[in-house]
């Protein structure tokens, strides 16, 4: 499962968004919640717990996505970088040149993340797009029987923001319980070509301290540490669209949690590039480009 922690008012309304939903929510107590989950510091506020949320192995589930649509007829292409990318006179193709030859298709998906920018430069007009490197620590539980830690997220006091994340650490945590915390809040900037994969030492601090407030089950002390690339939308939103109904599909599930939708935005964007209209217009780049 999942616990939110945060001030009351944010968990009550999402837990009053998430019934609305059909989704499994409960409010818990800060009381309760410090009884049962002891290695968590709910400052005497409730708690919102998800028993149906938890954390994917990315890598298992990025095989398996590629099996199941190798199996329905895709050619996966390993290896192979997308250099640049042209469309053809008139708009009845878009090429894709690679360092072995150029591909050509009626429709191309760009789904590059921090490449996405350079690679559409001068073919769509986007949003500030903007390359963060993020910094993540896995920290050892200081009690290593007893239940896995939940999933969880931290909510600051504005609505919509959330400061921190934790969750299971998996084969990198370095240690067995391990849990992987990371801070959503832009990192410093850089390019997906241009990284250094430095660890900043801001977040090191804030995360550490933030460990030691409101984590007390964890050892203070990180077991490791490693970087990551966001892209940040100006809004944090997704940018799922196909502009002039033209041979390019622009797929930038922006800002740190793309990934936790690929399945359902997967369908959204095949549905583009069949001819299926936007599913919601927030995620189109006009919306985008009005704000």
């Amino acid at each position: 499962g999942e616990v939110d922690l945060g001030p009351a008012g944010v968990l009550t309304r999402m837990a009053s968004l998430l019934a609305a939903s059909g989704v499994t929510a409960e409010l818990v107590a800060g009381a309760a919640a410090a009884q049962r989950w002891p290695g968590i510091d709910f400052g005497g506020e409730p708690a919102l717990f998800h028993p149906e949320a938890g954390a994917l192995d990315p890598e298992s589930a990025m095989a398996a996505m590629l099996r199941l649509a190798a199996a329905r007829g895709a050619r996966v292409m390993h290896g192979t970088p997308a250099e640049r990318i042209t469309v053809a006179a008139g708009g009845s193709a878009a090429l894709v040149h690679t360092p072995g030859g150029t591909l050509a298709a009626p429709v191309v998906v760009v789904a590059a993340g921090p490449w996405a920018g350079p690679l559409l430069d001068g073919l769509v007009t986007l949003p500030p797009l903007t390359v963060t490197q993020q910094s993540v620590f896995h920290f050892a539980p200081r009690e290593r029987a007893g239940q896995p830690w939940p999933a969880l997220i931290h909510h600051g006091p504005q609505r919509g923001q959330v400061d921190y994340y934790g969750l299971p650490g998996g084969r990198d945590g370095g240690a067995a319980g391990a849990v992987k915390v990371g801070e959503h809040r832009p990192g410093p900037v850089t390019t997906a070509g241009g990284r250094d994969f430095a660890v900043d030492p801001g977040a090191r601090q804030r995360v550490t301290s933030f460990v030691a407030r409101r984590l007390p089950g964890l050892e203070p002390r990180a077991l490791n540490e490693a970087t990551c690339l966001y892209t940040w939308a100006p809004n944090e939103d997704f940018i799922l669209d196909r502009p002039g109904g033209g041979p390019l599909v622009v797929a930038s599930p922006c800002s740190g949690h793309g990934a936790k939708f690929a399945p359902l935005t997967g369908e959204l964007i095949a549905d583009l590039a069949t001819g299926a209209p936007p599913a919601d217009p927030r995620f189109s780049l006009a919306a985008h480009l009005a704000r």
